[in-house]
């Protein structure tokens, strides 16, 4: 039996892990999450609303947990942007009160989210996991700056992470209201017959990867060594460009719909190709969904809602 507890339950990512484990007959599961209620999964999962400024109730409800899946975030790329003390505000501040708990907590290991797309920085090579960094965006800055902590708090009492570094995700059930998640954006606005908006010449490469795939290389850090720390691309083998994205979109849905070019933001990183050797090599039994796979069951998903 192993004692698990998710933060950030309700977002995106959470939801499907919550899911995902929550009929594991070996798994304890505890759901964190911002509000006083669990809007996730069904009630006979234990959930608590957290607030990690309230240290010792924060220790009381994680400690002895073995493995914590850390997953809260308040903000995307653009949020940022303009308000760099944001990041640090929202997100490293309560990250760092989190990690002053686990370490008064007896918990082994933490899986943390970081973003592929941004702590890299823009580059014409294909990035692995030791690639220099070179992030311009607050958002990226700070998602780097919470992995060195991670390094910090493992160095000083001996807590092992393993860090995550997601491109774009997409799947069932994506909240696109903030602004995340080109292609269920994209499927979203043909059904709903609106234009889709593409920043730039659409030239731009990024990485899509598919949510239940994602899941299953989360649920690693459950089957591994918990006194070891990794770091890994989660990412799939699709390096694409936008305009070859929407041409495998248009193969796959039956509406027609037109594509508008706007003026580039100054946010988004221009290039992105990820190496995933490193994941694809220590999962060996863990297969990609082809894109245009995972795309047609996320369209069919979204028609049918």
């Amino acid at each position: 039996m192993i004692n698990i507890g998710i933060i950030g339950c309700n977002g995106f990512i959470g939801r499907h892990l919550s899911n995902h484990l929550v009929n594991n007959n070996n798994i304890t599961l505890k759901l964190f999450g911002r509000f006083s209620s669990n809007q996730t999964i069904e009630d006979s999962a234990y959930y608590t609303k957290v607030n990690f400024s309230d240290k010792k109730h924060t220790i009381l409800e994680i400690k002895n947990l073995d493995l914590i899946y850390y997953l809260a975030s308040n903000s995307i790329p653009l949020t940022s942007w303009d308000n760099p003390k944001f990041e640090i505000e929202q997100n490293l501040l309560p990250f760092l009160d989190f990690l002053a708990c686990v370490r008064e907590s007896n918990v082994k290991k933490i899986v943390f989210i970081s973003s592929a797309g941004t702590i890299y920085g823009s580059s014409s090579e294909k990035l692995n996991e030791d690639t220099n960094k070179h992030p311009f965006s607050p958002y990226g800055i700070n998602k780097l700056t919470m992995e060195y902590f991670l390094n910090y708090f493992q160095v000083k009492n001996n807590i092992h992470y393993d860090i995550f570094r997601v491109s774009n995700i997409y799947g069932e059930d994506q909240d696109t209201s903030k602004g995340l998640g080109i292609i269920n954006t994209f499927l979203e606005n043909i059904l709903n017959r609106k234009d889709i908006r593409v920043y730039g010449n659409g030239e731009a490469i990024r990485n899509y990867i598919y949510i239940r795939d994602v899941i299953r290389f989360l649920t690693t850090s459950i089957e591994t060594e918990l006194l070891k720390s990794n770091i890994y691309n989660l990412s799939s083998n699709d390096n694409l460009s936008i305009n070859e994205l929407l041409k495998i979109i248009k193969s796959i849905v039956a509406e027609d719909y037109t594509v508008i070019y706007e003026d580039s933001r100054n946010s988004d990183n221009p290039f992105i190709a990820l190496d995933n050797s490193k994941i694809k090599s220590t999962f060996l039994n863990i297969n990609f969904t082809p894109i245009d796979v995972g795309i047609a069951s996320c369209y069919q998903h979204i028609k049918k809602k």
